[in-house]
This record gives C-alpha cells, structure tokens and sequence, in this order.
C-alpha cells in the first residue's frame, strides 16, 4: 500500500473513532458556536461587527480542535497498546501525524461552519463582506503554532492529567487573546499581557483579513516565532518520548 493510501485509510479510521465520540464533538464543534451565541452575537451593536465577531469564534473554534485533536489525543494514544503497535509497523513515517493533521482540518472545518452558520441564521452577517478564500487560508495557517502547542501538550502530559491542563491552556489564552470580546474592553492588566499573547497574534491576523486592511508584520512574526519556539520543544520531547518508549 502506498504512503497515500495509507495515510487516507489511517485518516479516515480516525475520523470514525472521533466521530463515535459525542463529548469530543460537542466540545469542539458546538462549544464555539454556543459560546458565540452567548457572548458574541450579544455584543454585535455596531455594523460591520458581527464578521470580526464571526472571524473571532472561528478562530477559537479551530483552535479548540488543535488543542485536544493533537493534545488529547497524542497522550490518550501514546499510553495505549495500539499506538505502540501502529509504531512497530512497518509503514511510513509521517502517516500517524499525517492522519491526526487531516482529521484536524476536517473538524476545524466542521467547527468553522458551524460558527458561521450561527452567524448566518442569529445574525445579520454579510456573506459578500468576506474574503472566503484567503480567511480560511489564514485561519489554517495560523493554526499551525497551536498544534504544535498540542503536540507538546501531548507529549508532556499524562492521560489522567491532559483534559483539565488543556482547558487550563485553551480558554484563559482564548479569553486574555481577545476571541471572546474586543483586546480593548479587557481588563486593563489582562490588555497589556493580551498583546505578547499567540492567540492574539492569531487573532489581529485574521481581523485584518475580514476588514480588509493590510496585517502588521510584529505579529506575523510573532505567530512564526511561537510556532517556531513550539516545533523545536515538540520535536526535542518526541526524542525524548521516543527513547523512554522504545529503547
């Protein structure tokens, strides 16, 4: 079988086990969107709002995917007896990751719409006002650092112990970001740590993709470097998860 076929067949059997999950598609596929109802669409007095709104939940949609696709499951799987198989085949390397990746784009997709469509049926979001193409573009390519972010998580955290440290790092770094309200109605202390944050970086990126307004480059660079810093933690600690497992 080759590298392609593995990897859709792989991808597809986790798709299944993840599917066959009700609390793991509840609390990220419609987490985003009932948080949006509640806290987002509220908010949405002024016109024009209601889309960086909209980009806001997408982004905390995507990124509750990242987190517990890659976090959670990397430590619920690197426990259990079938991870330890799939690693004594001789299949390709890359198609374990490979499939987690895909099945990630798959839910953040399913969680992206959902907020969207949310926004289409509670509020009075323009579908024309949007740059389609280049905000999903983004949001993917933004993403990158936070399931690095997961994969290190993963990695480093126990079974027992990943759920609550994932909701530890996901939701205060959602909130302090600004994907929940505007960095500027923040409390003032929070505000002044919100700008150092990746989830605001991630956040300022997307918002000037739906204003249509050019994206200042300290957090472009800022988002790369987080995601840079991320690739060499997670890479040094799947050595280090690698040595202790299979020495």
């Amino acid at each position: 079988m080759n590298f392609f076929k593995l990897l859709l067949t792989h991808t597809l059997y986790m798709c299944l086990e993840l599917f066959r999950q009700p609390m793991y598609l509840v609390s990220t596929i419609l987490f985003p969107s009932m948080f949006f109802w509640f806290f987002g669409i509220p908010n949405a007095k002024e016109p024009g709002s209601i889309a960086i709104l909209s980009a806001s939940f997408a982004c905390f949609g995507v990124l509750s995917v990242v987190l517990f696709q890659f976090g959670v499951g990397i430590s619920q799987d690197k426990e259990s007896s079938w991870y330890f198989y799939l690693r004594s085949l001789p299949s390709r390397k890359g198609v374990i990751l490979g499939s987690r990746v895909l099945a990630g784009i798959l839910f953040s997709m399913l969680a992206i719409c959902g907020v969207f469509a949310t926004a289409l049926i509670f509020a009075d979001l323009k579908i024309s006002d949007i740059e389609w193409l280049r905000l999903f573009a983004l949001l993917f390519c933004g993403a990158i650092p936070f399931a690095l972010l997961g994969i290190c998580l993963g990695l480093s955290v126990n079974s027992q112990a990943i759920l609550p440290v994932a909701n530890l790092v996901y939701l205060p770094l959602s909130f302090a970001g600004g994907l929940w309200m505007p960095p500027n109605i923040l409390p003032t202390a929070i505000q002044k740590i919100s700008e150092y944050l990746p989830t605001r970086m991630y956040g300022e990126i997307i918002w000037a993709s739906v204003l249509k307004r050019e994206v200042e480059n300290r957090y472009v660079y800022g988002l790369i470097s987080y995601g840079v810093l991320f690739l060499l933690l997670a890479f040094f600690l799947s050595k280090k998860e690698e040595e202790k497992s299979f020495r």
